[in-house]
């Protein structure tokens, strides 16, 4: 259990630096937007996925309020998708961004298979690990079209300059 607690210091330690050193300062404002839409929708996600069974956190920061896994969820998911979205090439060929996705997904998926067999941080019920991934998958996918909604018109967001004589 001394573990477990130590691997989330260790998820609040490295999202926090991951979140300071891999995102630009000038993309620093579409990071935080990615954090945050990511953490709405994993919120919306997660909410019924503890609530049947498919997922369970024994070892959570707040027992006695809610069954959600918060550090995992809400802090270093949400860190790993903003650093996703701020380094992915927007212009490169679709394979090489499917692809790019695809790895990200499989990483995260990876080490939420890793967190679930060696800890008790997260316990699979009736999900398996192929479940998780479309999961990941599905929660990478919607954020990343929300995110691209908000940017899409790039007009709004640029300020004018005007002369003043």
């Amino acid at each position: 259990m001394q573990m477990d607690h130590w691997i989330l210091a260790a998820m609040w330690l490295f999202g926090f630096l991951g979140f300071i050193l891999l995102i630009p300062r000038k993309n620093l404002r579409k990071g935080l937007l990615a954090y945050l839409m990511f953490q709405a929708i994993i919120w919306l996600c997660d909410m019924p996925s503890f609530e049947f069974g498919l997922i369970s956190a024994p070892v959570r920061e707040f027992p006695k309020a809610t069954d959600l896994a918060i550090t995992i969820n809400y802090f270093f998911y949400p860190v790993l998708f903003s650093i996703y979205y701020v380094k992915k090439r927007v212009n490169g060929s679709i394979w090489s961004r499917v692809l790019y996705f695809l790895i990200w997904v499989s990483a995260v998926t990876l080490y939420d298979v890793i967190i679930e067999a060696y800890t008790d941080l997260l316990e699979y019920g009736s999900l398996r690990w192929y479940g998780m991934w479309m999961y990941i998958a599905f929660l990478f996918f919607i954020s990343e079209v929300c995110c691209n909604w908000f940017y899409k018109d790039k007009a709004m967001f640029q300020t004018e300059r005007r002369e003043t004589t």
